[in-house]
């Protein structure tokens, strides 16, 4: 049903073009930079081994189903067609809530961009909450806007955050030209080893790098919008240009943090745009930095549009489907899901309100200057390692769809079978390895230790799981009443 209604009622409007820039917003968020400049030159061995272990072979196996199957749902249409109706809503379930709540974390971000300008600038929580909450309004509105608008949004805000990438790296560029030495040592071949040392060990950032990869398959969870014509070209183009454009920019500006400020300035880091854009304003001066500020501050509003809209879609294929109530899947005047849109936006509101207005009061847990900050660091990780988790199933949908009918598989590859054979076991590998990682390394040690965090974020991504598997097993209870009233009143 799925294949047979999104294209008759969705504008195909995306192009290759398109794919591309949307890749890139989901994909090269600069806050992560921060974190990978912690672990010094050693940063670029994490980005290589993630590289080539994970986000190539993700990017082989989300070509090789998209071309396969170039519907509406991505993640959630592939597993359907692998594993079945239980496992493709638990999939659908498990990427869809992490990318509801991403797009809080992307107005926070966006918010850093403005306090990085001023310090003094919406400094309570109260304040930060109520700011927080209209622009979720906004995006909310936006995200129901006609689609062709919202991605030429995307299309300028990702333009923007690469002419600030562009400008980051220039940066450094200038500082080394003008004589000014290294705030790294480069040639300290100590600093560029992989350490699982007590005292000094650098494993974590395979957990940050590999988080800071997570989203090749997301927009194709808009495939059903694509371009009629030669749509599996089109998947495979927007794959391989988007991949070079995020790992030639995240390697651009791990090099330029670390040439410019060091890893001291990076693991003291409260801001991790701050630092970004003080690399500007130590090299260009303040009103350079303002503009790189401004520039990265729109990319991630821009972002929350964009997640609240692509989220949508999970739910709208969900309804079409009908394991889910069917009025999730009514389009607005614009042919866009609206009911789900709206819906998000209210979540997201909710999210909000708990971290900002209600966890400031629960004084019994600490601090309530910190507490904030904590909760929503313990919410975000497990939320990014139940995504993790996902992120293991296009690479099983692939293995059980060649173990299924190898012959007839064989026919449709776009990429060479060596290459997917390799990628399916070295990125579930990987993302096992990440999870593991980051439930042990904390992201804030200095206010939850290792043991805490791992109690924490281990119980909350467990629970969140569970939450997933029971919403999948009572899905279609509502969906079938919903069938049986229309029949009878037939």
């Amino acid at each position: 049903m799925l294949q047979r209604t999104i294209p008759q009622v969705m504008p195909r409007f995306l192009g290759t073009t398109d794919l591309i820039l949307l890749f890139v917003l989901n994909l090269l968020w600069v806050s992560n930079i921060t974190g990978v400049a912690t672990g010094g030159p050693a940063g670029f061995i994490y980005w290589i081994i993630c590289d080539v272990l994970f986000f190539l072979p993700s990017c082989l196996v989300v070509a090789q189903l998209g071309s396969m199957f170039p519907h509406e749902g991505s993640i959630y249409n592939w597993t359907y067609h692998a594993l079945g109706r239980f496992w493709s809503f638990f999939m659908g379930i498990c990427a869809w809530l992490p990318g509801v709540l991403s797009l809080v974390n992307a107005i926070v971000y966006g918010l850093s961009c403005l306090q990085a300008l001023n310090s003094n600038w919406l400094v309570p929580a109260w304040q930060q909450g109520l700011v927080i909450i209209g622009l979720i309004l906004v995006t909310g509105v936006l995200a129901s806007q006609r689609a062709r608008m919202l991605q030429n949004m995307i299309n300028v805000a990702t333009g923007f955050l690469l002419l600030c990438v562009l400008l980051v790296g220039c940066a450094a560029v200038f500082w080394r030209l003008t004589g000014h030495a290294s705030a790294t040592n480069f040639g300290d071949q100590a600093s560029w080893l992989v350490s699982f040392g007590p005292k000094n060990s650098n494993i974590g950032l395979l957990g940050t790098v590999t988080l800071s990869l997570l989203g090749a398959y997301v927009p194709l969870t808009m495939a059903g919008e694509i371009k009629q014509g030669n749509t599996p070209k089109v998947i495979s183009r927007h794959l391989l240009w988007g991949a070079v454009i995020t790992l030639v920019g995240y390697f651009f500006l791990t090099w330029a943090l670390l040439a410019v400020v060091g890893t001291t300035a990076a693991q003291g880091a409260v801001n991790p745009l701050a630092l970004l854009i003080s690399t500007v304003d130590l090299v260009f001066g303040k009103r350079a930095g303002d503009v790189a500020a401004l520039g990265i501050m729109l990319f991630f509003l821009v972002v929350a549009v964009a997640e609240n809209a692509i989220s949508a879609r999970l739910m709208q294929v969900a309804a079409v489907d009908r394991l889910i109530t069917i009025r999730f899947a009514r389009l607005n005047k614009y042919r866009v899901p609206a009911q789900a849109v709206f819906l998000q936006t209210g979540i997201a509101v909710a999210f909000t309100a708990f971290i900002y207005f209600l966890v400031p009061f629960i004084t019994v847990l600490g601090d309530p200057a910190n507490l904030p900050g904590e909760f929503s660091a313990v919410i975000g990780a497990s939320l990014l390692l139940v995504w993790a988790f996902s992120f293991i199933f296009p690479f099983l949908d692939v293995a059980v769809l060649y173990l299924r009918h190898p012959q007839a598989f064989r026919k449709q590859l776009v990429v060479p079978w060596p290459l997917l054979a390799i990628s399916v076991v070295t990125g579930p590998l990987v993302c096992i390895a990440t999870i593991g990682i980051t439930l042990t390394n904390s992201w804030l040690p200095s206010l939850l230790p290792n043991s805490t965090w791992s109690l924490m974020v281990g119980l909350l991504m467990l629970s969140s799981l569970i939450v997933c598997g029971v919403l999948s097993m009572m899905s279609s209870s509502q969906a079938t009443f919903e069938a049986m009233a229309a029949s009878e009143s037939r």
